[in-house]
């Protein structure tokens, strides 16, 4: 059964198995690979380098949604003439797998495997998940390799000698891709006949950051509905107030002409009225007023009872005005019902 190295068996091989390896790096069963210096942001397709001489980028910045290619400080010789230098009749396999401060910290990263045979640089990528800008900077230890000895039985026939074997740095993907002449008929998508509010509820539950942008994308959605609708209103309102001042104006029209026909059918009569009154009244002021200037009796009754006949003369001319009032606007209510 393939055994597990362990602390004493790592450091031994360092150097020659794990080369550019650090004593630091040793854990009890595994070995914690350091950041290198050459790497990409796969989101932007940007390559980077760091270092630690002058005018050379210590670190890199990951933001959120963000995927990254990187490199590992160390280079890996699991080719048999090395492995048998310290392990006779075995060969080595690995496996690569984050440490766990990355998944607290929300960084996505595959576990990958290094095959018996290979001799090279090892290259992963990892992916911020999580809400923050995470950074790294040169020769952080990120990755832990655990190594399996394979012993007699379990050794492979067939070693590692794929396209990444003995090369060193950053090695982009070489995976051969589609054939040519294949016609567009031929691929299948992601493209569904269903409505954008169903491809928009997918996208939210796909997970960080599309989660993110998805419930952002429903949001503004919600709020372009909302003002939708608050412009409707407004517009219905403003129509509303449209008929509103329509028929008033139409009602303060015909208002208006009523007035003109009232007064021009009822202004004739009116003067007539008022004329014949204020004659009549003329008259008998002046009858009174002969009789009284002519009649010594008539002229010491006023004199001895004028401060009650001319206030009673005044109340009596009051009624009558009244009385002529009331009875024009029963006459009016009469002919309106």
């Amino acid at each position: 059964m393939a055994e597990l190295l362990n602390d004493r068996e790592i450091m031994n091989i360092l150097g020659s198995v794990i080369v550019n390896g650090d004593p630091k790096s040793v854990r009890p069963n595994s070995y914690v690979l350091r950041l290198g210096s050459n790497g990409e942001f796969l989101t932007t397709g940007k390559e980077f380098s760091l270092g630690d001489g002058p005018g050379s980028k210590k670190g890199i910045k990951v933001a959120p949604g963000q995927s990254v290619a990187l490199t590992a400080l160390e280079t890996i010789d699991f080719r048999r003439d090395t492995v048998e230098a310290h392990f006779p009749d075995c060969d080595l396999h690995a496996v690569v797998s984050p440490t766990t401060d990355l998944q607290r910290e929300g960084v996505v990263a595959p576990t990958t495997q290094v095959d018996a045979g290979y001799q090279g640089t090892l290259n992963w990528t990892l992916a911020n998940s999580s809400s923050e800008e995470r950074r790294f900077v040169f020769k952080e230890r990120l990755f832990r390799l655990a190594i399996l000895k394979l012993a007699k039985g379990e050794r492979p026939e067939a070693l590692y000698e794929g396209a990444y074997q003995g090369r060193e740095g950053y090695i982009r993907s070489e995976r051969s891709g589609a054939p040519t002449g294949m016609r567009a008929a031929d691929w299948e998508d992601s493209a569904t006949a269903e409505g954008p509010d169903a491809l928009l509820e997918r996208v939210i539950k796909s997970g960080f950051p599309w989660n993110a942008l998805g419930t952002r994308l429903k949001a503004i959605d919600d709020q372009f509905k909302t003002v939708t609708h608050e412009y409707a209103d407004i517009r219905d309102a403003i129509e509303r107030l449209e008929r509103d001042v329509e028929k008033t104006v139409r009602a303060q029209d015909g208002l208006t002409d009523r007035i003109r026909r009232v007064v021009r059918e009822e202004l004739p009569a009116m003067q007539d009225r008022w004329l014949v009154i204020a004659g009549g009244s003329l008259m008998v002021l002046l009858g009174l007023l002969v009789s009284v200037w002519t009649s010594e009796e008539a002229r010491n009754l006023l004199l001895e009872y004028g401060s009650l006949i001319g206030p009673g003369t005044l109340l009596l001319g009051a009624g009558a005005v009244f009385w002529q009032v009331r009875r024009k606007r029963t006459d009016d209510d009469s002919k309106q019902s």
